[in-house]
């Protein structure tokens, strides 16, 4: 928080001596919403101010709506069928949240690779929410009930399918904006691009491209540390 009201001073002081801030190039909206503004700020604070400033607001409305948020087990969220699912059933137990499309190029990879991993699990205290999300390439554009069914007939789904949700910007969904704000990235650059793992005790890690099957061990070993709380 220390370094977003930094910048916010920095642009401010810029607007006051120069005026309007302003974008030199086509890709700043690209670059800010990629986390160069805290990687490279001085480049950035020059050439694509505008972007930064409403990269730094956002951040700020975030950290409003996330206040009195604690822990991941504060949270609820519906799934897909539009039930409410309360998170404080989650405690002591393992949840990997991961966002997903039908229609992408890892799709079909990841989604056997969860449901495999789901078999895996059995009766291991490991839960697997699932989030559609249609925001990168238009991939999910299905209604709730055709992704379901796309899911259920072509990989056999069982694990938790939440409700279709946006992970980045002003409307992004409450869940990833506190994963995010947890334990990053700022931004969610593409479908099934980051897995987020939440221990026992609510602690939050995030895992950008990997397959989840590679997070196994992990989750095998924080289950058993869920036991011990």
């Amino acid at each position: 928080m220390t370094r977003l009201v930094f910048q916010l001073f920095c642009l401010s002081l810029i607007f006051f001596l120069g005026g309007a801030l302003t974008d030199n190039h086509d890709s700043c909206p690209q670059w800010a919403a990629s986390g160069e503004c805290d990687n490279n700020p001085g480049y950035m604070l020059n050439n694509c101010a505008k972007s930064c400033d409403q990269i730094a607001k956002q951040a700020l409305n975030d950290a409003k709506e996330l206040e009195g948020i604690e822990s991941f087990f504060d949270l609820e969220a519906k799934d897909i069928h539009g039930k409410i699912v309360n998170f404080s059933q989650f405690k002591g137990q393992v949840t990997l949240v991961v966002n997903v499309a039908s229609e992408c190029g890892y799709t079909d990879s990841h989604y056997r690779s969860l449901v495999k991993l789901y078999k895996e699990i059995d009766s291991a205290p490991i839960n697997i929410m699932a989030f559609p999300c249609n925001q990168f390439g238009k991939q999910e554009p299905g209604t709730a009930d055709e992704i379901l069914e796309f899911v259920e007939e072509e990989y056999g789904v069982e694990f938790t399918m939440m409700e279709k949700v946006d992970v980045n910007g002003p409307n992004a969904s409450i869940v990833y904006k506190f994963l995010k704000s947890k334990a990053g990235p700022s931004t969610i650059t593409w479908n099934f691009a980051t897995y987020f793992v939440i221990a026992p005790d609510g602690s939050v890690e995030s895992h950008s491209g990997v397959e989840p099957l590679e997070l196994k061990h992990q989750l095998f070993t924080l289950a058993k540390s869920g036991d011990e709380l």
